[in-house]
């Protein structure tokens, strides 16, 4: 039994009593943030930054296009930096009541008053920049079923320095604190600023994947993948702390054509198309034991879907007995039990589940007496079913063409062009597509 831990409002005043804050409240419903394609987004508010990343967890934190409150899901991380903070409040939103979950700050304490609905972060010490990591449980929600955490906020207030410090703020910046690079395009590295008279400290966490220099100048490291540049400096008489971070995600295109039957051994995208979009489904919850498939999805009735590379939503079939073997990217195989309609994922326990194409390219796809369908009702998840359910169709496969896939690297070269071309909903065209089409990074006309 998870106990629920309950902080008045005045004994969190009581700590701060002693500091003269200088406050900043921010009302999250009346900003706009900028979403990263399945990574998070970022918002920079009142001087202060806010990025929020899918990290470990399977949902991509958002701002709901309703209620407008900042939606962060269990094993997301959410960054928070600018001038010296001593205390952020959360005012949770009214949907983040019902699933809220604790967070883990990357230093200071944290607590929770539920009859107030905020989460409070306390450092005496001060900090430039803190990252908070959201919990699995729904600890402190209004729900009270066991369900996945989440951390969903109306509003922040930050208090900083204390109101009679008079040091400037460091003003450390990269001109983009993040940079989605795809291999094959010019890669303009950002530029870097600052106000203060301190020495400045750059470090890469990933070298591989992008380098900086002593001037903060940031380089191509050679492979895909995720690396986080870190700009630091140290307190002085004149200007306090600073710290300024740019993310760098390096991938390629995987491309997926439309499969007329399988192969054993390779990858295949679990494809559905309903009401004018083709959606795709995607692994669910490496900590999940079971569950439906969530979606992704694209405009249009298309037969080729591109995919980053830094997200494996293809599931391996693999000859077994009479039929395949599903298998996601986190190694567990599919399969269905007598009693449910969500899958079942196990490492270990491998079963085979009959392929037949159908004619129009949709395929059944049974297991013990379930066949794979999507969208039961308006639902856009794939589920098995032992009949045909409300408005739900029929998958399709696509394969991974790798012709087209399988980049492994990038060159230190920052300008690497493979003249590919695409419109502008992303698919791939050759040559002779008439319209706009973006080649090598840049945009034009063909006529």
């Amino acid at each position: 039994m998870v106990k629920t831990l309950r902080y008045s409002l005045m004994a969190v005043v009581a700590m701060v009593a002693n500091f003269s804050f200088a406050q900043t409240t921010i009302n999250f419903t009346q900003q706009a943030v900028t979403l990263k394609d399945k990574v998070g987004y970022t918002l920079t508010a009142e001087g202060y930054t806010f990025e929020a990343d899918k990290a470990a967890g399977q949902t991509v934190p958002n701002q709901n296009t309703n209620s407008k409150d900042l939606r962060h899901y269990a094993k997301n991380t959410l960054t928070i930096s600018g001038p010296t903070m001593k205390q952020i409040v959360f005012t949770m939103s009214d949907a983040g009541k019902k699933q809220w979950g604790d967070v883990t700050p990357s230093e200071g304490q944290v607590t929770v008053d539920t009859e107030n609905g905020t989460t409070t972060w306390n450092n005496t010490n001060g900090s430039t920049t803190v990252t908070f990591t959201v919990g699995t449980d729904n600890t402190h929600g209004s729900n009270k079923k066991k369900t996945s955490a989440q951390f969903d906020l109306a509003s922040v207030t930050i208090s900083g320095e204390a109101a009679g410090e008079t040091k400037q703020s460091a003003k450390l910046a990269f001109s983009e604190t993040t940079i989605d690079h795809e291999v094959g395009t010019e890669f303009t590295a950002p530029t870097f600023t600052k106000e203060t008279t301190a020495a400045v400290t750059f470090v890469s966490d990933n070298e591989a994947v992008a380098t900086v220099n002593a001037e903060g100048v940031i380089a191509l490291g050679g492979e895909e993948g995720k690396a986080v540049i870190t700009a630091s400096s140290e307190e002085n008489d004149a200007y306090s702390a600073g710290n300024a971070t740019c993310t760098v995600y390096v991938w390629h295109y995987n491309v997926y054509k439309k499969a007329a039957a399988v192969e054993s051994g390779k990858k295949y995208m679990i494809v559905a198309q309903r009401d004018g979009k083709t959606y795709y489904a995607a692994p669910a919850k490496e900590s999940y034991n079971y569950g439906y498939l969530s979606t992704f999805n694209v405009e249009g009735t298309v037969d080729e879907l591109q995919i980053k590379s830094s997200y494996d939503d293809s599931f391996a079939f693999t000859t077994l007995d009479d039929g395949f073997s599903i298998k996601d990217c986190y190694g567990r195989y599919l399969y269905m039990d007598t009693e449910h309609n969500s899958f079942q994922f196990d490492k270990e326990k491998s079963e085979a589940w009959t392929v037949e194409a159908d004619e129009n390219g949709t395929f059944s796809i049974t297991n013990n007496g379930k066949f794979i369908q999507f969208g039961s009702g308006t639902y856009t998840s794939f589920g098995a079913y032992d009949k045909l359910q409300d408005n739900a169709v029929l998958p399709m496969l696509f394969v991974l063409n790798d012709n087209e896939s399988g980049i492994n690297g990038v060159t230190n070269d920052n300008i690497v062009k493979n003249g590919a071309r695409y419109n502008l909903a992303g698919q791939r065209v050759n040559n002779s597509y008439k319209g706009i089409v973006i080649e090598n990074g840049k945009k034009f006309v063909v006529k």
